[in-house]
Formats: structure tokens, C-alpha cells, sequence
């Protein structure tokens, strides 16, 4: 059985989620969402919520394609089978502060970043196919304590900047990049930890 394709377009949001109480949110798409003015799904959990998870299709946005912020005590999971795009600023925004963060991408461009990701909170992974942005392809800045992680398939590439920028803090464990074809217009990856070797 097929299923159902749905189109979900506003002016400025396709959806705008914003979770204030407790529990988890979750947004489902199959269709093709789009912000015109705007971001194509933009979700917020607040420190009273839990997990954060967006499973979409093909999403696209001025400015965002996905921004999800996660303030809650779960995690926050991003998985985007289509292709993803913000114009203006970034594919994916993704932002937790006290738990997990994972993207699964497959085909993400941003004006500044394709897939830009800060975890304050434990591990950090992406896992990429396709990415692209003006600046970097896919910045991600871990200041959790758990690993860092970034896996790409395709061809990443930061027409100004670096094509994959990772950066690990003191309070991170490892930092691991397996990538396929990467292309800076500074370096292809620019990679940096401050943790101890472990």
C-alpha cells in the first residue's frame, strides 16, 4: 500500500512546533514541506519536555530547511529522506543541550551551512549523504561529554569554508570522521579535539 504523499506549505513555517510542557515531540512528514519566508519545520522542546524527533521527507525554507532546538532530558534525533534545504542559512540546524544528538541525512544544502549541529549535551553523530553549503558542507561543534561522530557516503562540500569542520572539546571522548568525497574552498576537513586520548 502506498503511502499517502502530503504538501504542508506556509509563508513563513511549514510546521512550527513548540513544545512547552512535559513529555516528548515528535514530527512525522511524507510529502514535501516548505516555509516559504521562512523555515520548512522549525521545533523547539523546552527543559520541561523530554525527546525531540523529526522524521521528514522532503523539506525546504528560505531560511531553514529543519531547525529543531532540544532543551529537553531526551534525545534529539533528526532522520531527513529527502532532500533538505535553507536557502538562506542552513539544511539542518540542530541544537541539544542535555542529551544525544543524531542527523541522518540524505541530501542537505544551506546558504551558510549545509548541516550545522552543537551538542552540549552527550554523544553527537552524523550520518550524511549528499551535503552542501556556501561556507561549511557540515560544522559540528561538540561540547557534550560523549563522542563525536561523522559519517558521510556522497560528496560534502564547503564552497567557502571547510567541506566538513569538527570540533571536540575538552569535555568530548573521541572525535571520528569516516568521509567519502570532501571539497573545501578552505580545507576539506578541518578537524580539532581538545579531549584526552583515550
Amino acid at each position: 500500500m502506498k503511502q499517502l504523499e502530503l504538501t504542508i506549505t506556509g509563508a513563513t513555517y511549514g510546521i512550527n512546533a513548540k513544545n512547552y510542557g512535559t513529555g516528548a515531540l515528535s514530527i512525522t512528514t511524507t510529502g514535501t514541506t516548505t516555509g516559504s519566508n521562512g523555515t520548512g519545520i522549525n521545533a523547539y522542546n523546552k527543559d520541561t519536555g523530554t525527546s525531540l524527533t523529526i522524521n521528514a521527507a522532503t523539506t525546504a525554507g528560505g531560511d531553514y530547511g529543519i531547525k529543531a532546538d532540544n532543551n529537553g532530558t531526551g534525545a534529539l534525533s533528526i532522520t531527513a529522506t529527502g532532500t533538505t534545504t535553507g536557502t538562506k542559512y542552513y539544511g539542518i540546524y540542530a541544537k541539544t543541550l542535555r542529551h544525544s544528538l543524531t542527523i541522518n541525512a540524505a541530501t542537505t544544502t544551506g546558504g551558510v551551512r549545509g548541516i550545522y549541529a552543537t551538542n552540549d549535551g552527550t554523544s553527537l553523530t552524523i550520518n550524511a549523504a549528499t551535503t552542501t553549503g556556501g561556507g561549511n558542507g557540515i560544522y559540528a561543534n561538540n561540547n557534550g561529554t560523549g563522542a563525536l561522530s561523522i559519517t558521510t557516503t556522497g560528496t560534502t562540500t564547503g564552497t567557502n569554508y571547510d567541506g566538513i569542520y569538527a570540533n571536540n572539546s575538552s569535555a568530548g571522548t573521541s572525535l571520528t570522521i569516516n568521509a567519502a568525497t570532501t571539497t573545501g574552498g578552505d580545507d576539506g576537513i578541518y578537524a580539532i579535539t581538545m579531549a584526552p586520548a583515550h
